[in-house]
């Protein structure tokens, strides 16, 4: 806890705080009984077991079918049991996927979950008590998940913020689509659990336990693919850098000064998704170019410069055929154009330059400058920034170039040459 930040540190013991309020009022509240017991030895084992199955989610955090049991325990039982639940499921998880991770992140989930089953549980107190299949009771039902869903987000965004010193709301932007799917699939299933454990028991909800399993693996599937997609387009960067092999790694540093600059314009998440995509595998038509021009170290003849000019067009025949690339092909094809529209291939300028190829042109630039090539040195910072400076408005758009003047200092450029160097070795 010592190294953590500090904005971090002082959340973890705001909700430890407010969790071990929530749980002690709640189970001093409550007149305990065998069957309090029962029902909490039952969810707590079920608790338990879901959360040591978590499936990662791209910026940070993690989801699991735990959401289900929750919110069976939050419409079936006073907040004393489902709060000592959440405890339990927090706590006592076990598993390789957990294995090994610090205490005080078992400690920091266990009481966001209690928080967000209190903030439920006040949704959950307007159907009055008892559990009910009536559709104004389901309504209320459905509205304390919502409520638990954006409790738990919000305060898992926030702690990935202060661990990561990156905006929270970005955070919980690029997580939300992600968890949607996860907490529709599961809200009506924790509806299920509740009735049939109403009027069926413990055999009924752990045979009810299988489907819930299910819908944890799908959602691990629907995870993995995208993984696959990622995978996808590094063998691809991989191919095309074993050919060049003076711009090993500036594919990957283009993506991230695109990825700083898109964030400062505050463009969505979804399309820095695509943007990722497109710096990376903006070069990727360079396969279809020599190796030995582009290793070339004396001038290029004219049906040499041809050659080059032509990767733009093969990269995005290439993507044009991967179907979930959408529409990065074209950001490809127009990387190279300039501003005042004496670029190729098809010499546009301006506005009519997709955003995300005026974005990654500015990158690309940058990186081309100071990176080290066949045929000289690379240089520093501050020259490249005035090199910058002197072709916007003419090869690059000029807001664009101020963005990444703003966004990349001396120092994160020095730290990504750096990381990139330590790769490499």
């Amino acid at each position: 806890m010592k190294n953590l930040p500090k904005a971090f540190v002082r959340l973890f013991i705001l909700m430890t705080l407010l969790a071990l309020i929530i749980w002690l009022r709640a189970i001093c509240q409550m007149e305990w009984s065998s069957k309090d017991i029962f029902h909490l030895l039952i969810f707590g084992l079920l608790a338990a077991a879901s959360e040591s199955l978590p499936v990662s989610l791209p910026r940070g955090g993690f989801v699991t079918v735990g959401f289900a049991v929750f919110l069976s325990v939050a419409i079936l039982f006073p907040l004393g049991v489902s709060s000592s639940v959440a405890l339990i499921g927090g706590m006592l998880v076990f598993g390789k996927e957990v294995r090994g991770e610090p205490f005080f992140k078992r400690v920091f989930n266990a009481s966001q979950f209690v928080v967000s089953l209190g903030v439920a549980g006040v949704v959950l107190k307007t159907t009055g008590t008892g559990f009910s299949v009536e559709p104004q009771a389901i309504i209320i039902y459905l509205l304390a998940a919502l409520a638990y869903m954006l409790t738990n987000m919000t305060v898992v965004a926030i702690a990935l913020g202060g661990l990561q010193t990156k905006s929270p709301w970005h955070i919980w932007l690029g997580n939300i689509r992600w968890s949607i799917p996860n907490f529709v699939a599961l809200a009506p299933l924790g509806l299920l659990m509740a009735l049939i454990y109403n009027n069926y028991g413990s055999v009924g909800l752990f045979l009810l336990f299988i489907p819930l399993l299910i819908s944890r693996h799908s959602f691990q599937l629907y995870m993995d693919m995208r993984e696959n997609y990622l995978n996808t387009v590094q063998a691809l960067v991989q191919a095309l850098e074993a050919k060049d092999t003076y711009t090993s790694g500036h594919s990957s540093r283009v993506e991230q000064l695109a990825v700083m600059m898109a964030e400062s314009i505050e463009m969505s998440e979804d399309k820095i998704e695509l943007l990722k995509y497109a710096a990376v595998l903006h070069d990727v038509g360079k396969i279809g170019v020599s190796e030995i021009i582009l290793n070339k170290e004396g001038k290029l003849l004219d049906s040499e410069w041809e050659s080059i000019r032509s990767h733009p067009i093969i990269g995005q025949k290439i993507i044009k055929s991967i179907k979930f690339m959408f529409d990065i092909g074209n950001v490809v094809r127009h990387h190279h154009e300039r501003y005042d529209g004496k670029g190729y291939p098809d010499g546009i300028k301006g506005e009519e330059i997709p955003l995300d190829s005026r974005i990654i042109a500015v990158a690309d630039t940058y990186d081309a400058i100071t990176s080290d090539r066949s045929y000289r040195k690379g240089n520093t910072y501050d020259e490249a920034i005035k090199e910058l400076k002197r072709v916007a408005g003419a090869q690059l758009d000029p807001a664009m170039v101020e963005v990444f003047c703003k966004v990349v200092t001396k120092e994160t450029s020095r730290e990504m040459l750096s990381a990139e160097r330590i790769q490499i070795a």
